[in-house]
């Protein structure tokens, strides 16, 4: 039996989205943020030139946290996207860094592609960052697709600032419309085919990054510094959400949705 609950003491950074424009007066609009509607041009990233690491900051999978812990090894001449303004406290001394980096990608992209997204593939790294991210091998994390939706919607209905009322209809609503924003597939992927050179698991991150940080002279990368946040959540199993066999209606959107994950990663339901 899988059971849903945070189980590592760190979480993603939050992050007021939208993809169905109907949502939209639903949300608590932060004047800091950018509500997104498109979720193409989505990205973020973090360039270590020295370390030669790219990493592609993916949804529901401790991104922030690990930002902000590789943030301490960024000198000039490294790229950074923003965080929220909460996060960048953490990091007062790279906000110089992290203002060039918006400027820069802003003046080379045209427009095209904004720093400010909370979300940058590799796609954006190979087209308007090459002389910086030249060398780099990517990694990012990936996470169980049906973990990942049930943390997705707890998250998103945070973010609204409603009340949980009818799970089972307010979950299936969120499957049918929001869920495919929180499948990061293409942006570490290329024509289809996995292009990251190493793709950590959530369920095993605290391993996974101190093996592959630990080998690019990041010793000192320890993700367990990182504080959960403050919300609390009643623990709930995968098959309260989706049958015991997995075999529900959510359950095969969650396959469907995430299927070159599941492909490339070989995940299971449990």
């Amino acid at each position: 039996m899988f059971v849903y609950g945070c189980k590592f003491p760190f979480c993603d950074a939050v992050q007021e989205i939208s993809i169905e424009p109907i949502e939209i007066n639903a949300l608590r609009f932060n004047s800091n943020y950018r509500i997104l509607l498109r979720s193409k041009s989505l990205a973020k990233m973090l360039i270590l030139r020295e370390q030669k690491l790219l990493f592609v900051k993916t949804k529901k999978t401790a991104g922030t946290s690990i930002e902000i812990l590789l943030s301490e090894h960024l000198q000039q001449g490294d790229f950074a996207t923003p965080l929220l303004p909460d996060e960048e406290k953490l990091r007062p001394k790279k906000r110089k860094i992290v203002r060039e980096s918006v400027r820069l990608l802003r003046e080379r992209a045209q427009g095209k592609v904004r720093a400010r997204y909370p979300h940058l593939g590799l796609d954006v790294a190979e087209s308007y960052l090459d002389d910086i991210s030249s060398g780099c091998e990517s990694f990012c994390v990936e996470r169980n697709p049906w973990d990942k939706a049930v943390s997705a919607f707890f998250f998103w209905m945070h973010r609204r600032g409603g009340p949980i009322t009818d799970i089972d209809r307010q979950f299936t609503a969120f499957c049918k419309k929001q869920l495919s924003y929180f499948s990061d597939f293409d942006m570490y992927s290329r024509d289809g085919r996995l292009a990251a050179g190493f793709v950590a698991r959530y369920e095993n991150l605290a391993v996974d990054l101190n093996e592959f940080l630990g080998s690019r002279g990041l010793s000192d990368f320890d993700i367990s510094q990182m504080n959960a946040k403050s919300n609390v959540r009643k623990k709930r199993t995968l098959e309260e959400f989706f049958g015991e066999n997995f075999d529900n209606k959510n359950a095969k959107r969650v396959a469907k949705i995430f299927e070159r994950e599941i492909e490339t990663s070989g995940y299971q339901p449990t």
